[in-house]
């Protein structure tokens, strides 16, 4: 696949637009979370019915994800992204105008099928479009939209909710237009002959892989984890998935295009990048329960505790772009070495010291960079750099999957192991578990290819 040499503006067009797109995506996640009452009350639902409004969105997520990118991969990113931000429009549309909880889970659907596709193909673009010198800058700001999105999803839900929760998602539309049109004038036409041969197969097992996990999951009690995880509820949809697991990469390995590019894992780059995404998933899990602990530790409300969690997602968001400024010069090892390593202490010094509010708060900053270093541009680079040009997409949507997948595991796990220990201790225990899955994380980057490797990679898959 190739593309036009693009002049230094058009190429910070294609990023503002990217940036739109990524920002709607990821800002739709944290809106649902204070929404989600609202929407309860409206069609009388209980906590257990409408976590599939998450749920469904997940499961769809981590299907679109490696189709929309193989996609990409083959008919342009300029027709999938219309697609995928097409798909996104109508799922809000669905959503805003739901006279049943039915249509929002169709919705929410749709929506995640479309989500799914937006940032493997802006991590993409930035392999096919921007010179090698200016990739981490441009990875950086595109994953500052996260940390922000964390942020401004439940301020912005917040803020709407009290004219109708329909009106959260209404304002998609719009956005979805504006994406639409501009993609369409902006984004470049990229050349690819070759035929894709749709990996059907593939696709039905991926789907199934999902949703038996994301449903086993859902089904478990974090408040009676063992005896839920092993009841019939659970178990059976789990050692489903684990069996679907060896037939998947066996499929995979013999499919002429497989929707999943197993033959990228033996890699050892992409290998360690996607140990780096699920250590990520369980670490993220650890950090949402963090203004749950501030309630037991410090005695705040909810509406302040919930605000504890600030200074991460904060300086996740500040961080993001100045490391991937910096990723250009120095390349992902020391970074990500870095990164981890002051996460894992971060996390250590919460768990020590719950109840020092200003600790509290530098621990979280440290957390914060950290996290960004692991999911964000350094390791969205190492992807860039190993993948040849023509599975750049398919290379960012195993990042996207197996960040999905760490989530689901991790959320789990990290409840399952408060729920098994009472008050502030199992919080503790949990950011412990946390800090040694951050230590894991930052021995694999030791591994990684110096920066001078990763130029000459760079450059022979150019």
């Amino acid at each position: 696949m190739t593309t036009k040499t693009l002049d230094t503006k058009t190429r910070n067009l294609i990023l503002i637009l990217f940036l739109i797109g990524v920002f709607m995506g990821s800002l739709d996640t944290g809106i649902i979370g204070p929404v989600l009452p609202s929407i309860e009350q409206s069609f009388n639902l209980t906590s257990r019915e409408s976590s599939w409004i998450f749920t469904l969105f997940v499961i769809t997520f981590m299907i679109g994800s490696p189709i929309m990118a193989k996609f990409s991969d083959f008919y342009g990113r300029k027709k999938i992204f219309i697609l995928d931000v097409l798909l996104f429009g109508i799922g809000s549309c669905l959503i805003a105008s739901a006279i049943n909880i039915e249509i929002i889970f169709l919705g929410r659907i749709i929506q995640g099928f479309g989500c799914g596709g937006i940032f493997p193909v802006a991590g993409a673009f930035v392999g096919d479009a921007f010179p090698l010198e200016e990739r981490g800058k441009a990875l950086g700001i595109l994953g500052s939209v996260f940390g922000i999105s964390a942020i401004g999803g439940p301020l912005v839900g917040a803020a709407l909710i009290p004219y109708g929760w329909n009106l959260c998602f209404t304002i998609n539309i719009p956005i979805s237009i504006f994406l639409i049109i501009f993609a369409f004038y902006i984004l470049p036409d990229l050349e690819n002959k070759r035929k894709l041969k749709i990996d059907y197969l593939g696709i039905i097992i991926l789907s199934l892989l999902s949703i038996f996990l994301a449903y086993g999951l859902n089904q478990i009690d974090s408040n009676n984890f063992i005896n839920s995880l092993l009841s019939i509820n659970v178990a059976p949809f789990l050692i489903i998935f684990i069996i679907l697991i060896p037939i998947f990469f066996k499929i995979e390995k013999r499919a002429q295009e497989s929707i999943v590019p197993i033959h990228m894992l033996k890699n050892k780059e992409i290998t360690i990048a996607c140990i780096e995404t699920l250590c990520y998933g369980i670490i993220y899990s650890s950090v949402i329960f963090v203004p749950s602990l501030v309630i037991l530790s410090l005695g705040l409300n909810d509406q302040l505790a919930s605000l504890m969690i600030i200074p991460i997602l904060g300086a996740n968001a500040v961080a993001a772009p100045i490391l991937g400024k910096i990723l250009d010069s120095t390349g992902s090892r020391k970074l990500m070495a870095i990164g981890t390593l002051i996460m894992t202490f971060g996390l250590i010094a919460i768990a020590i010291y719950p109840d020092n509010f200003l600790l509290f708060i530098i621990a979280g900053c440290l957390i914060g960079i950290g996290m960004v270093t692991i999911i964000g541009a350094p390791l969205r680079y190492i992807v860039l750099t190993e993948a040849k040009p023509t599975e750049r997409g398919a290379g960012q949507a195993i990042v996207n999957m197996l960040s999905s997948t760490g989530q689901l595991i991790g959320g789990a796990l990290i409840g399952g192991v408060i729920a098994s220990f009472s008050g502030i201790f199992g919080y503790r225990i949990s950011l412990i578990l946390a800090a040694v899955v951050g230590f894991i994380a930052f021995l694999f980057t030791l591994k990684l290819k110096g920066r001078d490797e990763q130029i000459a990679t760079m450059k022979s898959n150019f």
